[in-house]
C-alpha cells in the first residue's frame, strides 16, 4: 500500500530544497546542480511542447549511462511525457526497430549509434540528439531549431530568471504510465515494459529506509541506467531526496570503481555479482590467493586479527565511509558469499527483481545474512505466492501482486496476458519462501531441464558450482537430446600463466566434470563439456543471452 507521495512530488521538492547543491556529474567531467537540473527539464518541456509533444508522447534514451540521459529520464517523467530506456548495446537495427515500435517522437542516442542507422526510417522521430555533447543529429519540421533557441524559451518564460518556485511537475495518477524499458533480451525478442509512477513510488517506498540514501550526500551511480535496477536505485532513489549522483560512466573494472569510491565516498554500494567478485580480487587477490592467506581463511576463526586486516583494507578501498554493498541479478559464488560475510564481516547483502517490478520484490538486512536467500520480500508493497504445495519446502513459479506490478507489456497484449493473471505477475523464476519472508530462488522455469527419471534440474544451481572449479570463468548448462552439457569459458589467463595448453586443459576439464558431479544427484550429472573461448554474451544487469547458445 502506497504511503508516501508520488515519486515526482518528492523530486520537485528536492530540487527546490536543493536549489545550489550539486545534483548530477560525470565522474572526473562536468557536475550541474539542482538549479541547472530543473532549468534543463523546463527547457526540454518548453522545447517538446513547441515541437507538438502532448502529455504521454515518448522520449526514447538510448546511451550509455550519463548525467544527460539521467536529466532526460527525470524530465521525460516530471513532465508526464513517457521515458522509453533502450539499452545502449542493441545493435543499430534494433534499436531502429524498437524506437519505432515504442512511438517515440524524440531520441536521445550516442552518435556511432545513429550514424548506422537511417533517419528516413523513422518517421515518427522528430529529433535526434547526441546524448555526450546535445548536439542535433537531424531533425524534422523545425524541431532542431527549436533545440538551438532552447535556452532563449527559458529566458522568455523566467525573464528574472528560475527560482525554486518555479520549478513544479505534473500530478498524474499514480497508475499513469510513466516509463517503458524493454528488456534485455532473454528470450531474443525484447519486450517493452509499461511502468507507473505507482510502481517507482512502491519502490521508493520499500527500498529507502533499508538503505543509507541521505539527503544532500554523495552517491555513485555504477550499474546501467536502461536496466531496472540501476534507474531505480542509481537514479530515482537519489534524485527524490537531492543528493549528488555521480555517474561512473566507464567500464566498471576495478580499478575505475575503486578511484571513484575514494573521490565520491558513498555509503551505497550496489553492483552486479561480477562487479564485487573482481573487486575483492583487485584489492585483496595477493592475500586471498598467497598459500598463508589461504591457510588463514580456511581456520578464520582463529584468525580474527587477519580478518580484520582485510576487512580494513577492503572497506578502505571502497572509500571508507560504506555501510552497505549490494548484488543481484545472479548468483554470488559461495566462496566470495563466505569471504565477505563471514570471514571478513562486511556489510553486504543480496537482493532480486525484475524489470516488470520497477525492480524489486526483496533484499537483506546488514547483519542479518541468510546464506543463499534472496532477502526478504516487502510485504507492505506486494503479495507473493509460490506455486506449490509447500511452499517453504517445494519449489515452485514464484508470483507477485501488488503495487510494484507493471501496466503490461507494450503493444503486445498476447505476451501481457501470459503473465499477468488476475493482478499476480508470472515471473517465470522458481523457488521457495520461508516463514521470515525470505525468498530463495532456484532457477528460471524456462530453462528447466526434465531428467529422464522426471526430476526437474535447475541449470543455474549447476553452474554456481562449476564457476568455482579450477580454470572455469562462466558456464552455461544444457540439454542436448537427454544428455546434459556444460558450454565453458576457461580463464585463459590462467592457463597461459600455468603453461597448459589443449591437452592439459582437457585434463583439467574432465576432472573438473568428476568433482562437479560427485556434488550432485545422480539425475543432475553433467554428460560432458564443450569449450568456447569468447565470452557469453551478456545482457544489461550481466545475465548471459541463454537463447543464443544450444
Amino acid at each position: 500500500m502506497i504511503k508516501i507521495d508520488n515519486f515526482i512530488s518528492l523530486f520537485e521538492g528536492a530540487v527546490r530544497d536543493s536549489w545550489d547543491r550539486p545534483a548530477l556529474s560525470d565522474f572526473r567531467k562536468s557536475t550541474i546542480s539542482y538549479r541547472e537540473l530543473a532549468e534543463r527539464i523546463d527547457t526540454l518541456d518548453l522545447i517538446w511542447k513547441k515541437a507538438g509533444l502532448q502529455p504521454g508522447d515518448k522520449i526514447a534514451i538510448n546511451t550509455k549511462s550519463c548525467a544527460l540521459g539521467a536529466s532526460v529520464f527525470m524530465a521525460a517523467v516530471s513532465k508526464g511525457y513517457v521515458a522509453v530506456h533502450l539499452y545502449n548495446a542493441f545493435t543499430p537495427d534494433d534499436t531502429l526497430r524498437l524506437v519505432n515500435h515504442s512511438d517515440s517522437k524524440i531520441l536521445y542516442t550516442e552518435k556511432r549509434t545513429f550514424d548506422a542507422m537511417d533517419f528516413e526510417q523513422m518517421p515518427e522521430v522528430l529529433c535526434a540528439i547526441d546524448a555526450a555533447t546535445g548536439e542535433v543529429l537531424a531533425s524534422r519540421q523545425g524541431v532542431g531549431e527549436l533545440y538551438a533557441a532552447g535556452a532563449q524559451l527559458l529566458a522568455e518564460k523566467y525573464p528574472a530568471g528560475m527560482q525554486p518556485a518555479d520549478f513544479q511537475v505534473i500530478h498524474p495518477d499514480l497508475d499513469e504510465v510513466c516509463a517503458i524499458l524493454y528488456t534485455s533480451g532473454s528470450t531474443g525478442n525484447p519486450k517493452g515494459v509499461m511502468l507507473t509512477y505507482r510502481n517507482y513510488t512502491a519502490n521508493v517506498q520499500g527500498i529507502a529506509p533499508g538503505f543509507p540514501f541521505h539527503k544532500w550526500e554523495n552517491y555513485l551511480s555504477l550499474l546501467p541506467h536502461a536496466h531496472s535496477f540501476g534507474l531505480t536505485c542509481d537514479v530515482v532513489i537519489p534524485m527524490t531526496m537531492g543528493m549528488h549522483v555521480t555517474v561512473l560512466g566507464l567500464p566498471p573494472i576495478p580499478k575505475n570503481v575503486q578511484e571513484a569510491l575514494v573521490e565520491v565516498q558513498p555509503r551505497i554500494f550496489y553492483g552486479v555479482p561480477l562487479i564485487f567478485v573482481k573487486f575483492a580480487e583487485y584489492v585483496l587477490g595477493a592475500e586471498i590467493n598467497s598459500p598463508e592467506g589461504k591457510a588463514k581463511l580456511a581456520d578464520y576463526q582463529n584468525n580474527a586479527e587477519y580478518c580484520q586486516m582485510l576487512h580494513d583494507k577492503l572497506m578502505a578501498a571502497m572509500g571508507g565511509k560504506i555501510e552497505v554493498f549490494a548484488t543481484g541479478g545472479s548468483a554470488i559464488p559461495s566462496e566470495v558469499e563466505a569471504l565477505l560475510v563471514y570471514k571478513l564481516k562486511v556489510p553486504f547483502i543480496t537482493g532480486y527483481g525484475l524489470t516488470e517490478l520497477a525492480p524489486i520484490v526483496s533484499y537483506g538486512k546488514v547483519g542479518k545474512y541468510v546464506p543463499k536467500s534472496c532477502g526478504e520480500y516487502l510485504p507492505e508493497i506486494m503479495e507473493i505466492r509460490i506455486d506449490s504445495p509447500d511452499p517453504e519446502h517445494i519449489a515452485g513459479e514464484l508470483s507477485v501482486k501488488g503495487d510494484v506490478v507493471f501496466a503490461g507489456y507494450y503493444k503486445n497484449p498476447e505476451a501481457t496476458a501470459a503473465v499477468l493473471q488476475d493482478g499476480w505477475f508470472r515471473t517465470g523464476d522458481i523457488g521457495t519462501v520461508d516463514k521470515n519472508n525470505n525468498v530463495f530462488l532456484l532457477g528460471r522455469s524456462k530453462n528447466m531441464i526434465l531428467a529422464e527419471n522426471g526430476q526437474n534440474v535447475y541449470p543455474e544451481e549447476i553452474e554456481v558450482i562449476l564457476n568455482e572449479l579450477p580454470y572455469v570463468a562462466e558456464s552455461i548448462v544444457l540439454q542436448r537430446e537427454h544428455r546434459i552439457v556444460a558450454l565453458v569459458v576457461p580463464r585463459m589467463d590462467d592457463l597461459d600463466k600455468a603453461g597448459l595448453g589443449a591437452d592439459g586443459l582437457d585434463a583439467i576439464m574432465r576432472q573438473n566434470l568428476v568433482a562437479l558431479n560427485n556434488k550432485l544427484p545422480g539425475y543432475s550429472a553433467v554428460n560432458d563439456y564443450e569449450i568456447r573461448f569468447e565470452p557469453f554474451v551478456k545482457t544489461p544487469k550481466g545475465s548471459i543471452r541463454r537463447f543464443m547458445y544450444k
